[in-house]
């Protein structure tokens, strides 16, 4: 634990050390327990979060390879008539939202990864909210992502919506690699709490 935490704290890394914490916290989450229970608290907490509540829309990614749940998520704000936009991955590195109105509009594309097969883009605002995934948050909302750097890309692109992290509270790090260019979210919500960032880069 203690090369763990060293690692961490490394801001200056090399991909090989990137490399193996996205290995560390690939193995981490496989082993979660209990992860249904632990869904429903963290949709629970996002259904009753005012920023979604008051969204003019949802972008939110496909849960896939043990991640915090989303399809339900998903379920309940077409059913509650919120407007949802799921990622869409392309060769050139860039990453567009468009709008599914059923889980009947997603298909298997990159990655073994469900996207949606429409093509109605959303009019990014203030009140849009950016459900994002990552292999592990810090509590300011610095990511260790996959590698692709889709959605760096992304909210570096779209600062203005308000941009929420989700995952399961034991993959919350003190600290982690990170540069001046990453953009953290405005929140993390794991099943355990909700938090706020003050100072989103």
């Amino acid at each position: 634990m203690t090369c763990l935490k060293r690692l961490f704290s490394v801001n200056n890394h090399k991909n090989g050390e990137k490399k193996a914490l996205r290995k560390y916290f690939l193995e981490k989450r496989s082993k979660i327990t209990d992860r249904s229970s632990k869904d429903y608290k963290i949709w629970a907490r996002l259904i009753n979060n005012p920023y979604i509540i008051n969204a003019d829309c949802i972008l939110t990614y496909v849960s896939y390879n043990n991640e915090a749940d989303t399809l339900a998520l998903i379920d309940y704000l077409l059913s509650h008539g919120k407007p949802v936009y799921v990622p869409k991955c392309f060769e050139n590195g860039k990453m567009d939202f468009y709008r599914i109105r059923s889980v009947n509009d997603l298909a298997v594309g990159k990655y073994g990864i469900k996207e949606p097969v429409g093509c109605e883009k959303p009019v990014i605002t203030e009140n849009t909210v950016c459900i994002v995934p990552a292999l592990s948050f810090t509590a300011e909302g610095y990511r260790l992502g996959y590698g692709g750097g889709y959605y760096d890309r992304f909210l570096a692109e779209n600062k203005q919506l308000f941009a929420i992290g989700i995952c399961y509270d034991e993959l919350i790090s003190d600290t982690l690699p990170c540069s001046e260019y990453d953009i953290n979210t405005d929140i993390v919500v794991t099943e355990e709490r909700t938090v706020c960032n003050l100072a989103k880069g």
